[in-house]
């Protein structure tokens, strides 16, 4: 195989392995400095995307982004928005939220869906990319001669 056919397949699963690591290193460093909490539901923004495809239809997808309002564990009171969309069944104004939040951070805050959902993202992304990470290596190797 030419050497630049293995260059650009080691290059972009490469960068997929690099994304799942970066995704694993910024959840573990918000899960280690950060505290679990509940927030009120103040308001919910609701964002409408539209997609297209080939053939014209359109289709619609609906996020809704709440602004919430937690305390801290020192007693400090801070409303954000989270950047994160609300799951599924919606939640309505007024109901209550796990959180996780840094403290003395007012727009450090995300929806808490537990260890195994944030781990879950990067977990796969990772295994998957280095399984093919391995399967390009093996199937691009250079084949040496016998002498």
């Amino acid at each position: 195989m030419e050497l630049w056919v293995r260059v650009v397949m080691l290059s972009a699963v490469s960068l997929f392995l690099f994304i799942g690591i970066a995704i694993g290193v910024d959840t573990w460093q918000f899960r280690s400095a950060s505290e679990a909490g509940t927030a009120e539901i103040l308001s919910i923004r609701q964002e409408i995307r539209s997609t297209e495809d080939l053939n014209g239809d359109s289709t619609s997808i609906i996020s809704y982004y709440p602004t919430i309002r937690y305390a801290t564990n020192q007693g400090a009171y801070y409303e954000a928005e989270t950047a994160e969309a609300l799951p599924e069944p919606i939640a309505v104004i007024g109901d209550r939220v796990p959180i996780r939040y840094i403290t003395g951070s007012q727009g450090q805050v995300r929806l808490d869906r537990g260890a195994l959902r944030d781990w879950l993202i990067a977990g796969a992304i990772t295994g998957v990319s280095l399984i093919f990470f391995l399967i390009t290596l093996i199937f691009t190797r250079r084949e040496i001669p016998e002498i």
